[in-house]
């Protein structure tokens, strides 16, 4: 929603749109994270499964990060900003292998146990780079007109 209301600006500035990528990169992981959890596979393919989705969520926040951190332009984001919500993201990600590291030995506990609030943070990440697309990038967007 944040996206459709304010596309001119996502489109027009590499910091925006990257946020945009980023937030949601942050709730497809969720989605396929869950839906590998709930499949009924064996352990060692949770396992894989988990460590593709870090591996390719950190590979596509990088390269998402790097056009956004690049651009030259005034911010309509601050660099601060960015710096901590793409942290976030790639640390979860991360963490998402730690998962299926967990899975791999067979510890699905301790696995189960850090995913559920690794999942809740990447949700609330992702709300509150919502938030920053809907309010914070128009706010702003509007000063400057």
């Amino acid at each position: 929603m944040g996206l459709s209301l304010h596309i001119r600006v996502v489109v027009a500035h590499a910091d925006v749109r990257s946020l945009a990528r980023i937030t949601l990169t942050d709730f497809v992981d969720v989605l396929i994270v869950s839906l590998v959890i709930l499949a009924p596979i064996d352990y060692a393919s949770v396992a894989t499964s988990l460590f593709a989705v870090a591996g390719v969520s950190v590979l596509i926040t990088l390269r998402i990060g790097f056009d956004g951190f690049r651009s030259g332009r005034l911010r309509t984001i601050s660099l601060q900003t960015l710096i901590s919500r793409f942290g976030i993201s790639i640390l979860s990600y991360v963490a998402v292998g730690v998962v299926g590291a967990f899975f791999a030995r067979g510890d699905y506990r301790d696995g189960l146990t850090l995913l559920l609030p690794l999942v809740f943070l990447l949700l609330v990440v992702a709300a509150r780079n919502t938030w920053d697309l809907l309010v914070t990038v128009a706010d702003k967007h509007s000063r400057t007109d």
